[in-house]
């Protein structure tokens, strides 16, 4: 099994991000399943890369997985997070995921929808005392075009909100265009603009590759990006 994403992000032409993920499996057996990944992040000046290990057990109704990530940094913390899932229905899977940080835990909770075409992806995380909650999703006109929407808020201070569209050029590749904007505050907004290209197959096997995907998905404009780990 592989899966691999690439995201970049340009904010009004002051900070570059860009973000490269790659992780590989081996299914053990039909219900165990391995895996090793890499997350590199480059923000100009400065640049980190994350590597991960894990594994995961599924029955197919109900998944469960741990994960391990370091930073490659001297003296680095190991970070280890816990996971599992339940798939309500075909349509349906809704995922926790608890992560160790310094001694306390951060949870995430997740959930991904989709009906042949038609996407809904959220994610709500909360980790000492502050929290984000991020939902996106997307309705298959049909003839290959798609149109969505999403909404990003950071702790209650911060908001974003974003429409988009999409175009099948070919059979599972799309090209899709968000334009959004962003309240931080303090009458101070940023206008966003999203230009990506996705080849769309399939369902991803790991978990841990679905709970990522449905996390970019939910950011929307930033969820490439911003998409380190589960």
């Amino acid at each position: 099994m592989f899966n691999g994403s690439i995201g970049y992000l340009d904010l009004d032409g002051e900070i570059d991000l860009t973000q490269l993920s790659m992780r590989g499996g081996y299914q053990i057996t039909p219900n165990i399943a391995a895996y090793a990944g890499v997350d590199y992040l480059d923000a100009g000046e400065n640049d980190i890369t994350i590597y991960n290990i894990g594994a995961e057990y599924s029955t197919g109704v109900y998944t469960v997985g741990i994960n391990f990530e370091e930073a490659d940094e001297e003296g680095a913390d190991t970070f280890t997070t816990i996971y599992g899932s339940y798939q309500v229905s075909s349509d349906l899977e809704v995922a926790l995921a608890l992560t160790d940080v310094d001694g306390e835990a951060q949870t995430t909770l997740g959930a991904l929808y989709d009906q042949g075409g038609t996407e809904l992806s959220a994610v709500y995380t909360s980790f000492d005392g502050e929290s984000i909650f991020a939902i996106n999703g997307n309705y298959d006109f049909g003839n290959g075009f798609r149109a969505g929407g999403g909404y990003v808020n950071f702790d209650g201070e911060a908001d974003i909100l974003e429409i988009g569209g999409g175009y099948e050029i070919s059979d599972d590749l799309w090209v899709d265009l968000s334009i959004g904007q962003a309240d931080i505050g303090e009458g101070s907004d940023i206008d966003m603009i999203g230009l990506s290209l996705s080849f769309e197959t399939g369902r991803e096997t790991l978990l841990i590759d679905r709970a990522t995907t449905a996390q970019g998905e939910a950011f929307g404009v930033l969820g490439e990006v911003l998409n380190l780990g589960l």
